[in-house]
């Protein structure tokens, strides 16, 4: 194994998560924790998960666990007992992070609690991550994968009109929450080293899949339109967009779109049409500079007709051409277009493989050839590395004792004043559209100064996007761009221009952080590369998150999370095995990798906090983004299965599916997980009988007999209210959910009780909702503020950290520097 110590080196993490939280802990350990993880002596339940290595269904061959349980050690204890539970106590006297993921109380009644813990550790971070979060009416109500993404919204616009909602066939939703809370687990460290106290994280995992809407949940009070599942294409503010297209050996994506988007990429398409005498006139002759989303919603139904005959056109130039074909030509021309990979392509990938990214990940004894993904970020000074892989059950035991209880116990020092997190760091703040914007907002909330240096001539992409105030498009008027970029201070700089540059640097020569999501050799262009800002302030920190990294043969490539989640392979994994893939609403990846860009930049602030060492950490949105299919790369790997999309099927569930209910486009979601759940549901519908009916009485028979099963229970709960029959089903303990829209979200009892959203004014946009993190703190608040508008803060800030006149920043914005 690669030797390297990670910038979280100094810290122990208590692990007593399942399949619900082992992400959280993966991160923490990759970026160098001593992550030690408890389990039962039967191992722990992310174990039988699968795929299994060879289709064994081994507790030491779960691929699963292979994926997320890497950079872990593993000790014994059984909290059912004295011995057991008294073992996770000393423990945790130690620790500085136990991160866990049981029902709300059950570390409570166990006497294992923050309550007790915290008395004996007052430094402790202990963070819980549950279904729905710890208050609020369901924080009881049983929430596996694929209720919670039914819950959360993500559910609703997945698949086609013509069938039941689907969610991403490789489970995501405690995925969402893991990384989340690895997030706010940093968040709470970053307090406790200014105040020197611990405190209880507990994140939900409905909240956290409803981040990935990208803000769709603006767009019922602002446009007054719920968007709905279409298959191949995305409804964007009413907008219908074909995004994915077949070809010759399978499907591409491609964003056809105009403006500050995909202006430039349109007309390169239109060339390489042209070149082979495919390009028809209105194509050559359209401007695609101005062709954008505004243009197409206020032009209405010849708006919708225009986009659908570029449609009609570019489909026929893809039909004939392989998605290999495609890609090469889109990297070569610079078009928005990605293959739909699988997870063959994956391993194929040029880009993957000169940036080294695969790595061993099986265990020595069993498949010493198993790979998946490797480290999500490149540090400059702080290098990730796969130190150990997964445990086998118990193996760390002796030593880990040993360790562990020869270190000193955690004391608390005397508390000083308690500020933000973040309070006295300043960021300056260069990125586009959501991966770095959000990163960006998370440090401004929790009390950094963050300036975000923006330019009318070369707009960023997310202030062109809807949802917009009162349905008109405008610089100031997109709620997607507020809501990722709330608390900030914008500054107009143009940065094509000499002077702008030069106070460029002058402010990065008074700034902790930069960070940026430009293409690759932009920022040394402009003699403001890493070795550029270390001249000016030689611990600064860049974090950079382009889509595919720093270098390589693909690095150049500009893309978005809409092409990127074809490219990482979600795209292949939603929708039915007998149709085309769906499209996932917005740009799924952005809402992967700023998990582990926030992480990365925390991780390294934090070492640079204890050496003063700064670091350029390279984060690739495409590399990133895997880390959530690890057990599908792995299956491929080791048992050369290609995953498929599968509807709502699952390996451990059966039923398992959204279920028509009375009212149009009305649905509710179940999933029975054990013979349990699935009597008291044969109860439920008044069916004791079906209980004994030899194709339903097993769990494998079930499975075998899916389409009948469904097809009855479908009888009855047409008939029946769907939150009603939901409250009704989770009281019997059988996991059900409704599938919201992003309009039902908003009158959410559970999300209303969490303050899931936060409703601000904005100059120009009025009074409009913010997504509150998912994650809640028991002694840290952030503030919440509205974003800015562009250059609303260019007086002030050039004339509090440069001194300059407001006669000489006037000058400068009619010379054409500050716009």
């Amino acid at each position: 194994m690669a030797q390297g110590n990670g910038p979280l080196a100094p810290y122990r993490v208590l692990d007593l998560t399942d399949a619900r939280g082992i992400l959280c802990g993966k991160m923490l350990g990759d970026l160098g924790a001593d992550v030690v993880r408890v389990e039962p002596p039967a191992g722990n339940p992310a174990r039988r998960e699968g795929p299994f290595a060879g289709d064994a269904p081994d507790p030491e061959r779960s691929l699963y666990w292979w994926g997320y349980a890497a950079n872990s050690r593993s000790v014994v204890a059984d909290l059912g007992t004295p011995e057991g539970a008294a073992r996770v106590r000393d423990l945790a006297r130690r620790a500085d992070f136990l991160i866990e993921s049981f029902p709300p109380g059950f570390l409570d009644r166990l006497g294992l609690g923050w309550e007790a813990l915290g008395r004996e550790n007052p430094r402790l971070i202990l963070t819980s991550i549950t279904p729905f979060g710890q208050p609020g009416p369901y924080r009881d109500w049983k929430g596996p994968d694929l209720i919670v993404q039914a819950m959360s919204g993500m559910m609703f616009h997945l698949g086609d009109h013509d069938r039941p909602p689907v969610r991403i066939s490789a489970p995501q939703a405690y995925l969402q929450a893991a990384a989340q809370a690895a997030v706010a687990t940093l968040v709470a460290h970053h307090w406790r080293e200014r105040t020197g106290r611990g405190q209880c994280v507990e994140v939900s995992a409905q909240a956290a899949m409803m981040w990935t809407l990208m803000s769709e949940t603006g767009l019922p009070s602002l446009h007054g339109y719920v968007p709905f599942r279409d298959g191949v294409h995305a409804r964007y503010a009413a907008v219908r967009r074909r995004i994915i297209f077949p070809c010759l050996d399978g499907f591409v994506a491609l964003i056809a779109s105009g403006g500050a988007i995909g202006g430039g990429a349109m007309e390169a398409l239109t060339a390489w049409m042209d070149e082979e005498g495919s390009a028809p006139d209105f194509m050559r002759e359209r401007d695609w500079r101005a062709w954008d989303s505004a243009h197409l919603l206020g032009a209405g139904e010849r708006g919708q007709a225009e986009l659908d005959q570029v449609e009609e056109a570019v489909g026929r130039f893809f039909e004939g051409k392989t998605k290999h074909a495609l890609y090469e030509g889109a990297l070569k021309r610079g078009i928005l277009l990605a293959p739909v990979a699988d997870t063959r392509d994956l391993l194929e990938n040029a880009q993957l493989a000169a940036r080294e990214f695969f790595v061993p990940l099986g265990r020595p004894e069993v498949e010493p050839d198993a790979v998946g993904p490797g480290p999500f970020a490149k540090f400059g000074a702080t290098p990730l590395a796969l130190r150990r892989p997964a445990p086998a059950i118990g193996e760390h035991t002796t030593e880990v004792l040993r360790e562990w209880q020869a270190a000193p116990e955690r004391a608390a020092p005397p508390a000083p004043s308690s500020p933000g997190p973040f309070e006295g760091l300043r960021v300056l703040d260069f990125a586009w559209v959501a991966t770095g914007p959000i990163t960006g907002r998370l440090l401004a909330e929790f009390g950094a100064d963050v300036i975000r240096l923006e330019s009318a001539t070369r707009l960023d992409p997310g202030r062109t996007l809807p949802p917009w105030a009162d349905r008109e498009a405008g610089p100031n008027r997109s709620q997607l761009f507020a809501n990722y970029n709330a608390g900030k201070l914008s500054v107009a700089l143009n940065l094509s221009h000499p002077e702008g540059l030069a106070i460029a640097r002058r402010l990065i020569a008074r700034t902790d952080v930069v960070l940026e999501s430009f293409t690759p050799g932009t920022m040394a262009r402009w003699g403001l590369g890493y070795a550029d800002l270390r001249a000016f302030k030689r611990d600064i920190i860049l974090l950079s998150t382009c889509q595919q990294g720093q270098t390589g043969p693909h690095s150049h490539y500009a893309g978005y999370g809409s092409l990127a989640a074809a490219l990482a392979g979600f795209y292949a994994l939603t929708g039915w095995p007998d149709r085309e893939p769906s499209m996932i609403y917005g740009a799924y990846t952005d809402f992967v990798a700023h998990h582990f860009a926030s992480a990365a930049l925390l991780a390294a602030l934090d070492h640079r906090r204890r050496t003063r060492e700064g670091q350029h950490v390279d984060l690739s949105q495409f590399e990133a983004s895997l880390h959530f299919l690890a057990p599908a790369i792995l299956d491929y790997t080791v048992n050369g299965r290609v995953a498929t999309r599968r509807g709502n099927a699952d390996d451990r569930s059966a039923p398992h599916n959204a279920y028509p209910c009375a009212g149009a486009d009305q649905w509710c979601v179940i999933a029975c997980e054990d013979e349990t759940e699935w009597e008291a549901l044969c109860g439920a519908m008044g069916k004791p009988e079906w209980r004994r009916r030899p194709d339903f009485a097993t769990l494998e028979a079930r499975r075998r007999h899916t389409e009948e099963l469904d097809r009855l229970i479908g009888r009855w709960t047409i008939t029946q209210e769907a939150r009603a029959l939901v409250r009704r089903l989770q009281r019997l303990g059988i996991p059900a959910g409704v599938v919201q829209s992003c309009a039902d979200l908003h009158t959410d009892p559970q999300l209303r009780a969490r303050a899931a959203f936060e409703w601000l004014e904005h100059p120009e946009i009025g009074r409009a909702p913010y997504e509150a993190w998912p994650f809640r703190f028991s002694q840290t608040a952030g503030r919440l503020r509205r974003a800015p508008c562009l250059g609303e803060h260019t007086h002030q800030v050039l004339g509090e950290l440069l001194g300059m006149g407001r006669e000489e920043v006037d000058r400068l914005i009619g010379d054409g520097v500050l716009r």
